[in-house]
């Protein structure tokens, strides 16, 4: 059983890849929402492995974080990516190419220099 979605701590393990997956599987347009079973079954075809449970817990956490919007068709819960949902899975999968690649010293500082500049901005 996966973890409650309001606990924050759970998903610390969970974004990057999983949610870049839902977030490229749903379509931008409302009125193409898909329902959770559609969604499923489109993931499916593409590699995901979780369950129906597991993509509700998902999907809460993507609605919570303004990633995807959610509303009611024909008497089921539809979803679909919202913009900040396309802006976040790049910034994931940038940061999950980062991860992966082989960086020397001079270009760790120089991330961890974006990182301060960012920091002291968003405390001003």
């Amino acid at each position: 059983m996966p973890p409650p979605f309001s606990d924050p701590q759970s998903f610390s393990g969970r974004t990057g890849h999983r949610f870049n997956h839902i977030i490229k599987s749903l379509p931008d347009d409302p009125s193409q929402g898909l329902t959770i079973e559609e969604l499923l079954l489109k993931l499916r075809a593409t590699g995901y492995r979780g369950g129906i449970e597991g993509l509700r817990v998902d999907l809460q956490e993507l609605i919570r974080r303004g990633e995807v919007g959610q509303s009611e068709q024909e008497g089921k819960n539809v979803y679909w990516c919202l913009p900040r949902g396309r802006l976040e899975l790049r910034k994931r999968s940038a940061l999950i190419r980062l991860h992966n690649m082989e960086l020397g010293e001079d270009e760790i500082r120089k991330l961890e220099e974006i990182v301060e500049k960012r920091g002291s901005k968003n405390q001003a």
